[in-house]
């Protein structure tokens, strides 16, 4: 198992590792697409669901360019995004802290470690909710979309350059978390037990044999 007090620097992503909100983020597409064609529908929230991670602008750019075959008309694609902001604006502040989370975040402070949150959530709704919930402050800054994520964390290492890629390390459930740790030269750890795709994971997880935990709780400092 992975030396987690070697990490003086920790990146999380937000849904499925510090909240379980995973299937909240599934039903808001779901609700908003809803009046579209079910062929194209289904096919859609199948590939959302691997595709955790990815900002709502891109997901909704795929839904178009790949599920419904066409450029969305005026309004259209801004129609989805405010339907979908709303949705979460209202839910994502009810979403359960996952198991270990909070003490985790604690013990790190104490041991003066740094914390960022980089997530695919849309920054300003992502701060609110983590604020409402109790969590931000345990926080040196909370980044989301609609930047890549791989920038995201590409933006911290640039503010904390005192810190030695290897003593950094990336929280996250889903694919494009470890695309966005490995893109930038740092290690990846899965939180698996609220993972939306843990099929796909599991296969990612035996190519590259990054490490893992179910829980916040499993981790030992």
């Amino acid at each position: 198992m992975i030396d987690f007090s070697k990490f003086k620097l920790w990146i999380f992503d937000c849904d499925g590792v510090l909240l379980d909100s995973n299937n909240m983020k599934t039903t808001a597409f779901a609700e908003v697409v809803s009046e579209y064609p079910t062929e194209c529908v289904k096919p859609f929230l199948e590939f959302q669901k691997t595709a955790f991670g990815l900002s709502r602008f891109r997901t909704f750019d795929a839904f178009f360019d790949r599920f419904l075959g066409r450029p969305p008309a005026d309004s259209e694609k801004e129609k989805l995004l405010s339907e979908f902001a709303a949705y979460c604006q209202s839910q994502y502040p009810h979403q359960p802290v996952t198991a270990g989370a909070t003490e985790l975040l604690q013990s790190l402070s104490a041991r003066k470690c740094i914390a960022y949150v980089a997530s695919g959530s849309e920054q300003s709704e992502l701060r609110q909710a983590l604020k409402k919930i109790g969590l931000a402050e345990n926080f040196r800054d909370i980044l989301g979309s609609p930047r890549k994520k791989s920038d995201l964390v590409a933006d911290i290492l640039r503010q904390e350059q005192d810190v030695d890629a290897s003593e950094i390390l990336f929280v996250g459930d889903a694919k494009v978390d470890f695309e966005a740790a490995s893109s930038n030269g740092v290690a990846f750890l899965q939180v698996s037990h609220y993972a939306a795709d843990p099929a796909g994971m599991a296969v990612l997880r035996a190519e590259h044999a990054f490490p893992h935990v179910a829980t916040l709780a499993d981790i030992a400092l």
